[in-house]
């Protein structure tokens, strides 16, 4: 079997076609290439490693809100907060059963880790708020 009809095999039969072109392509932007001689537009144009960072921006900016009280509690949007804080357990337990571990995985393992911490924080403060409403009540 050739590499063309293994790939064409993986892919499956309800995804649109006019994206088959995505399908195995590392690179996010073709208009990037020339400038791929740089370090940084090379790093950045990969999509082993913008996934990983737009991941972590899901933990840094509630984090923050943790720190700065911004949103305040009323204001936290409970179901995607526990959604991120499943979807982030979830995926710590999948990393941990990857084989072989390497340093990526380990790193992808603490960085879902901590989505889950931030937005499970997240879920209690806003629990905390409404049975504190419930019990002024």
């Amino acid at each position: 079997m050739s590499a063309t009809a293994a790939a064409q095999q993986a892919i499956p039969k309800a995804f649109p076609k006019f994206l088959y072109r995505y399908v195995g392509n590392e690179r996010l932007f073709r208009c990037l290439q020339p400038y791929e001689k740089y370090s940084v537009v090379a790093y950045l144009n990969s999509a082993y490693n913008v996934a990983p960072i737009m991941k972590a921006s899901l933990s840094v900016v509630p984090l923050y809100g943790i720190f700065v009280g911004n949103p305040p509690a009323e204001k936290i949007d409970f179901n995607s907060s526990a959604a991120l804080t499943v979807t982030g357990l979830l995926w710590f337990v999948y990393v941990l059963l990857i084989t072989p571990q390497n340093t990526g995985t380990r790193a992808l393992s603490a960085l879902n880790f901590g989505m889950a911490c931030v937005n499970g924080v997240n879920c209690y403060r806003y629990l905390a708020y409404r049975k504190s409403k419930a019990l002024e009540m």
